[in-house]
């Protein structure tokens, strides 16, 4: 899949390189670099194994490295289909209670006592949820995230499961997905897009023969059709 995409968009990359510099140098400069068609060749190479590079890597992790309007800064970390839930009473922990997947579902129900899980009912409000993760030899609590002025949970689409000061954590509406926040990904994602900018530019610059400024104009448009038009359409490709 990789390797056809490589050559197709290096096709692709080299057509539109090599129509768009002569329209372009012609109306610019009245003149058209030497040996175009091979140096718009050259640069359909470059681009498609960046981009090609840039897709083998979302295909392996989706969303780590996106373009600047869909990049994510969390991953799901794992999914696990049982979990220890400890409920309060009168601001007392009880003892855990085992809780299991019911199904394929969302529902977690107790196997002694078939009850759906519930965040809190008449035998109290859950605080905290234990889930055995991998490589853990000690289950992971994850606190719930309570009002820090009430003490009682906030709204359904708030609740959360965290641990480790928020950095991973379960929604209320997805128990046993436990998502990581990623804290260099707004580094990462803003340094791999500024280089494929960087890469347009060097492209259109020393090798298809366009001066600095123009191929900086040229470039930021390329770049932004790019980002926002054929690089989601070649992520959503890599990974059907």
């Amino acid at each position: 899949m990789l390797l056809i995409l490589l050559v197709a968009l290096t096709l692709v990359f080299a057509v539109v390189l090599w129509g768009g510099s002569v329209f372009l140098q012609g109306w610019l400069y009245n003149d058209l670099a030497n040996r175009l068609p091979l140096r718009a060749l050259a640069g359909g190479a470059i681009l498609s194994l960046f981009l090609t590079g840039w897709c083998a890597v979302y295909k392996a992790d989706p969303g780590r490295f996106d373009t600047l309007v869909s990049f994510k800064t969390e991953t799901l970390d794992g999914t696990y289909d049982e979990f220890q839930s400890i409920r309060s009473v009168n601001k007392k922990e009880q003892k855990p209670v085992r809780f299991v997947r019911k199904g394929s579902s969302n529902d977690f129900e107790s196997p002694e006592t078939g009850k759906l899980w519930s965040r809190s009912d008449a035998d109290g409000m859950v605080v905290a949820i234990l889930i055995k993760e991998k490589g853990h030899d000690q289950p992971t609590r994850f606190e719930a995230n309570l009002d820090p002025k009430t003490g009682n949970f906030r709204p359904p689409e708030e609740t959360r499961y965290e641990t480790d000061g928020g950095r991973k954590y379960m929604d209320l509406s997805g128990l046993g997905k436990v998502y990581r926040k990623r804290t260099l990904a707004y580094v990462g994602n803003f340094f791999a897009n500024l280089l494929h900018l960087a890469v347009w530019v060097a492209v259109l610059w020393p090798v298809m023969r366009f001066t600095l400024g123009h191929a900086i104009g040229i470039g930021l448009v390329a770049w932004g059709f790019t980002m926002l038009v054929v690089q989601p359409a070649l992520f959503g490709l890599v990974t059907r």
